[in-house]
């Protein structure tokens, strides 16, 4: 695949063959330099080897005659040099491949020969509880290791643990043909209820929820009632209180699940229960049954809960469906996906997700912030068949570090919650194209702040803190101007924009929002339109940098003439750089943007992709070649070819360090994507596997030159990490396909962009401990504090835009907010002709919008069609309430 990319030996151009490449100052890789080993030491003639000390162990003559000293040098060596052999295959191990992945993991899988009954997480003694049929308790550490195998003290048909201070004495609830049964921390009996009450007929007790901060114990019994028990003595026993409550006359099912939450006026803990397709809600305080909903879902419901972080309650049902409603029962979503009966749910607490079993073999992961789905895996993993995979019940972690557990009817499925991101800030619409400014490695003495650049669907831009994630400023601009490519400079706050109608827009950044200075018309048809924009920094005077930075920020970017004059006085230069359809390279005036030096690079063809290091760019074209230019920065005629090379398929993406150039290149209709990385200095071409390839359309390629470490997205949901020589070390397995990807430091952390969510990938995450160490013996940059700029007007904003700032989040507002705002976002999407996005008026009915994870946003189609994962988005409206969005034909 990656052998027809570049053929250097054949196509190198001989212009600019004369021209020699300065060298790079982050190409000398000082981490290179061989391991040491082990150091002799002094007055040691030799070193033995490890055969040769064993040997003199196994001859007690010459280990007799050895003085003490000798004894003692000998089993330091031995374990010297094994300690050495550990560390080295250690090093070697860490450095192979590894898969990581966001979302639930397969971790254990238990196997219950007499049948699974109940399973009792009790995060107190840090193990967990098993019931078979036999009547046997099996104790396991949370992770799955076996403890303990005893045998009930009376028949139980289910367990439970209670947790908080009733669990002292208490620790777990049984229940059973006998009646209710409280057990001790050690499994023994503390308390079984008496024969009248517990043999009464019908009256069986088939499913338990403790509410342990009112001291109650909620018991579902046969026949459909719900009875309500007081801990007493400090829970050593049980009282019952009142009589149980029947459900209305009429209502068909069974009592089958119970969940805790508030109620219409968030004062009094309510009970629900789902009896066939309605739920049931009762007063724990009053203990009546207060509402009744019905026909929530087409079939019987299989499970409940109440979503804290959300504020809403999530119903899964045999149709298939999960629905999220509010607390006065209006819908609020719909997730559909699932191909087969969803038998079993769980809210993941502190977050946003919610994870559903279904027949069709699948968990899947439903995001509310964002209202997709976010994660799917095989029920099978462990090799079963679909009938022993099917999950009954699934339980959410008992406290933080514990899995989800999923029950099926002989075996206890244990999944590992892994989180490879953290969010770092919440944009009001889609992420398009992501940069981070100043461009790594960012100049140390002193240090300017680390910002994202993000533009998005809506055709605005904003600046964001890579440290906390607020947002600095804002450019507010109609989705007509939005952008095919930015550029950003930091220490003059300016930026430019290319539309993808061809407008190039320069704005200043040192206001909020961004004040829009001149804006350049393309020329009309058919004259070559601008469709490539980048920014080349000659950065060599970090002070100077720095000075400048803090003189247009107090100026608020309205500088003065003898400012001016002193900024170019400096020795660092930024030369906008832009391509054109018809192939050339165009380097635009600082000022006023217009052309100062043109040149043909890639003709016939436009220019698809610009990157830069230090001294060069590099240039793709559709002319299917790959170009180097000598950049000279105080010269009108700034660029010289150095290097041409030809390719076989089209690039898509451009990451220059130093000598080595890494190319992304695609064919969707051959289904080729891969990366291919050529190093200018010793000439020579470094490949990898074809199987560590992306599989679909590559959204971003990024390097970290302090560690020389590449990294690339791709819309198969996974990011590839690769070292400089080209080779796979990380790939990680997200949970949704990021649009964009960028290094936002020099020790390795990555910013990706999912949907208009920034997400942060911390370093010590993936990276191995060799890179960790070149991390230690980095200088720490200075932190700077990098606030929002103070709004400077209102009045000249319009209501959407308004909305737009009040739509933003950074990372500590998406941490401790407490509930989540899940609403759906109004772009167009290209479904189908005749359909639009808009709002959703009172009485209009239902509307069914299919929302497959293929494009990263509108307007930018995979090359290869849709993905594998398809997740859906049924909006229903049961009752005349308002929607944010939906689809209109």
């Amino acid at each position: 695949m990656e052998a027809d990319v570049l053929d250097t030996s054949n196509h190198l151009s001989s212009e600019g063959d004369n021209l020699l490449l300065d060298s790079d100052l982050h190409d000398a890789d000082s981490y290179d330099n061989p391991d040491p080993g082990l150091l002799s030491e002094k007055n040691e003639p030799c070193s033995l080897q490890q055969s040769q000390v064993l040997q003199l162990f196994t001859s007690s003559q010459l280990w007799q005659n050895m003085t003490l000293c000798a004894r003692a040098r000998q089993l330091w060596l031995l374990i010297r040099t094994g300690l050495h052999d550990i560390v080295e295959k250690e090093k070697r191990a860490e450095l192979r491949v590894a898969r990581l992945t966001h979302g639930l993991e397969p971790l254990r899988r238990l196997e219950v020969p007499a049948g699974l009954r109940s399973v009792a997480q009790d995060p107190v003694g840090g193990h967990f509880v098993v019931l078979d049929g036999a009547g046997c308790l099996h104790l396991h550490k949370k992770d799955g290791w076996a403890q303990e195998k005893l045998q009930a003290p009376v028949v139980l048909t289910g367990l439970v643990a209670v947790l908080g201070p009733l669990g002292a004495m208490g620790r777990f609830v049984g229940w059973g043909p006998s009646g209710l049964a409280i057990l001790r921390p050690d499994l023994s009996l503390l308390w079984l209820s008496q024969p009248e009450v517990s043999r009464v007929l019908g009256r069986e007790p088939t499913c338990c929820l403790p509410v342990p901060n009112l001291g109650l114990l909620l018991v579902a019994e046969m026949g459909g009632s719900l009875a309500l028990w007081k801990f007493r003595s400090g829970g050593r026993r049980l009282v019952l209180r009142g009589l149980p409550l029947q459900p209305p006359p009429g209502l068909a099912g069974t009592l089958k699940r119970l969940a805790l939450g508030p109620g219409s006026t968030h004062q009094d803990t309510h009970c629900f229960a789902a009896y066939g397709s309605s739920v049931l809600t009762f007063n724990l305080h009053a203990w009546t049954l207060t509402d009744v909903r019905q026909n929530l879902h087409k079939t019987t419901i299989s499970d409940l809960a109440y979503f804290e972080e959300a504020k809403a309650m999530v119903t899964s049902s045999q149709d298939s469906m999960v629905k999220v409603w509010e607390v006065n029962w209006q819908i609020r979503m719909v997730f559909v996906g699932h191909t087969g009966p969803v038998t079993a749910m769980v809210v993941h607490p502190n977050t946003t997700r919610v994870s559903s079993a279904s027949q069709d073999g699948t968990l899947r992961t439903w995001d509310l912030q964002v209202a997709a789905q976010v994660g799917e895996v095989a029920l099978c993993s462990w090799g079963q068949d679909v009938l022993s995979a099917r999950v009954s019940s699934l339980l959410a972690p008992a406290a933080r570090g514990w899995p989800v557990f999923s029950l099926c009817a002989s075996s206890v499925e244990l999944w590992r919650e892994s989180e490879l991101y953290s969010p770092l800030a919440q944009l009001p619409a889609s992420v398009l194209h992501l940069q981070v400014a100043p461009e790594l490695p960012a100049p140390a003495d002193p240090s300017l702040p680390t910002r994202l650049v993000c533009a998005c669907v809506d055709g605005s831009v904003y600046l964001v803190s890579a440290a906390t994630g607020s947002t600095v400023s804002a450019l507010l601009l109609e989705p007509e101007d939005c952008a095919a490519a930015v550029a950003y400079c930091l220490p003059r706050e300016a930026l430019w924009l290319l539309t993808r109608t061809g407008h190039l827009v320069r704005a200043n950044a040192a206001r909020y929002p961004m004040s829009v200075l001149h804006r350049v018309c393309p020329l009309p048809a058919p004259a070559p339109q601008p469709c490539c924009l980048h920014l080349y920094s000659h950065l060599t005077d970090p002070r100077s940098a720095f000075a400048c930075w803090e003189i247009v920020r107090q100026q608020e970017g309205d500088l003065r003439r003898s400012a001016v004059a002193w900024a170019w006085k400096n020795k660092n230069r930024y030369l906008p750089v832009i391509g054109h359809t018809d192939g050339a390279l165009s380097v635009l005036d600082w000022l006023s943007s217009k052309t100062v030096f043109h040149t043909e690079a890639h003709s016939p063809g436009p220019v698809t992709a610009i990157a830069s290091t230090w001294n060069s760019i590099v240039s793709s074209g559709g002319d299917l070649t790959v170009k180097m230019w000598r950049v000279f920065p105080y010269a009108e005629e700034s660029l010289s070819l150095l290097h041409t090379f030809s390719c076989c398929h089209p690039v898509v993406a451009l990451c220059a360090l130093g000598k080595r150039i890494t190319v992304g290149f695609e064919d969707p209709n051959s289904a080729t994507y891969g990366l291919v990385q050529f190093g200018l200095g010793e000439g020579r071409r470094r490949d990898h596997r074809p199987q560590d390839d992306p599989m679909d359309h590559i959204t971003g390629l990024c390097c970290c030159p302090t560690l020389k470490l590449y990294a690339c997205s791709s819309l198969d949901c996974t990011i590839r990490i690769w070292t400089s020589e080209n080779r796979l070390l990380r790939l990680l397995q997200l949970d949704g396909a990021p649009q964009a990807l960028a290094f936002s430091s020099n020790s390795g952390d990555l910013v990706l962009a999912l949907g208009s969510r920034l997400c942060l990938v911390s370093h010590g995450l993936y990276l191995p401990t060799s890179y960790l160490v070149k991390n230690l013996c980095q200088k720490a940059p200075d932190v700077v504090d990098d606030p929002p700029l103070p709004l400077i007007s209102q009045e000249s904003l319009t209501s959407i835009q308004k909305q737009r700032l009040t739509n933003l989040h950074g990372a500590a507002s998406l941490r401790s907010a407490g509930r989540c705002s899940a609403v759906l976002e109004a772009p167009t999407y290209p479904w189908g002709q005749g359909l639009t996005v808009g709002p959703l008026h009172e009485g209009m009915g239902s509307w069914a919008a299919q929302r497959p994870h293929t494009h990263p946003s509108p307007g930018i189609p995979s090359p290869a069609g849709p993905c594998p994962t398809f997740c859906s988005v049924l909006l229903e409206c049961i009752s005349p309430v308002p929607f944010p969005f939906a689809v209109q034909p």
